[in-house]
């Protein structure tokens, strides 16, 4: 397992240096730069499935939503969206050997804010919540009255 990961490192690597593209296209297919030299098209036609399932798994985390975040100890995580598929997720976490990082949620949609503004976004729901109880029980307190003394 190890030598496999080495191995497909070790691909990526070779096609790089030689600036070959290889992706899937729209159907999902590994493709590879026309005119890329008959040997690195040999490699990638060894290492097809590997090739293929990095390929895959980069797109997975590529999607809206997900994100690679710092936690607040400074410890590195992937966040998700709601409603993603976990099991695809943890696939492709394995598959780019990030799989020990923690899987978190993120909350914030697609926007990512400063903790200077998470904080005061807080502070202002915070406020926001207690004027509402207090517009609660006041309404609460003239529900009560009797009605005559309402009418005054």
């Amino acid at each position: 397992m190890e030598r496999l990961a080495v191995d497909i490192e070790a691909v990526l690597d070779r096609l790089m240096e030689a600036s070959v593209s290889v992706w899937l296209d729209a159907e999902g297919k590994l493709r590879i730069d026309k005119d890329a030299p008959a040997d690195l098209k040999d490699l990638v036609r060894q290492h097809k499935q590997e090739l293929t399932d990095v390929r895959k798994a980069q797109a997975v985390m590529n999607r809206p939503g997900m994100r690679s975040i710092r936690l607040p100890l400074g410890h590195p995580a992937v966040a998700y969206p709601l409603g993603a598929d976990l099991d695809e997720i943890r696939w492709a976490m394995k598959v780019l050997r990030m799989d020990s990082m923690p899987l978190v949620i993120n909350d914030e949609g697609l926007e990512w804010i400063s903790p200077e503004e998470w904080r005061r976004r807080q502070v202002a729901r915070i406020f926001a919540e207690q004027r509402q109880e207090r517009l609660k029980q006041g309404a609460e307190v003239v529900d009560r009255q009797p009605l005559k003394r309402r009418r005054a």
